[in-house]
């Protein structure tokens, strides 16, 4: 009686593993992008669907200044959508004590590919090389990733300069894209 209660319960223990280790056929199918970064720079939006995502981040950091913006482009019912968060750390001492600021998404109207224009025009900064922290953008997809160089803090300067006048276009109204002032006090005789 008790070898037949053990030989009961060693089956159930059997099939239950058995079961458990079972592959079910049915996998979902993994995506994979068409988009080519390198070759499609000037055109990704208009070649991306509704399953990529590409993710933008700007290095704006120079000297004591910490800021990373964060750019997210998906497409829903066939339109892109832009998702803009920025980082920035208010201690200007490297302390990593970041503010965050997560923008109102965007649809954007890109029927010329303006917004990839500004890449494009930068593609040749991808090609300098680099001992590594000196990148201004880093463009990611499923299967690439492309950095953007600058050299030097005057260069790196121009860069963020042109990146918060391209930002302006599509946030017109955002404070955090407008260049501070410099105010230039001439002297008193």
């Amino acid at each position: 009686m008790k070898k037949v209660l053990k030989l009961n319960f060693s089956l159930i223990i059997l099939a239950f593993v058995f079961l458990l280790n079972c592959k079910s056929e049915k996998r979902a199918e993994n995506y994979i992008s068409e988009i080519n970064l390198p070759e499609n720079i000037s055109d990704f939006t208009s070649r991306m669907t509704e399953k990529d995502t590409v993710r933008i981040t700007a290095n704006l950091t120079m000297e004591y200044w910490v800021r990373i913006d964060e750019l997210i482009l998906t497409k829903k019912n066939n339109e892109l959508i832009l998702q803009t968060t920025i980082k920035e750390d208010t201690t200007f001492e490297r302390k990593f004590q970041m503010r965050k600021n997560t923008l109102a998404e965007l649809n954007l109207k890109n029927s010329n590919n303006e917004f990839e224009q500004h890449f494009l025009t930068n593609f040749r900064r991808t090609k300098i090389v680099s001992n590594g922290d000196n990148w201004i953008y880093r463009i990611i997809n499923q299967k690439d990733t492309l950095k953007f160089y600058t050299v030097g803090l005057g260069d790196k300067g121009g860069r963020v300069r042109k990146y918060y006048e391209f930002m302006d276009n599509y946030y017109p109204n955002e404070k955090e894209f407008k260049p501070i002032e410099v105010i230039e006090n001439e002297e008193i005789e």
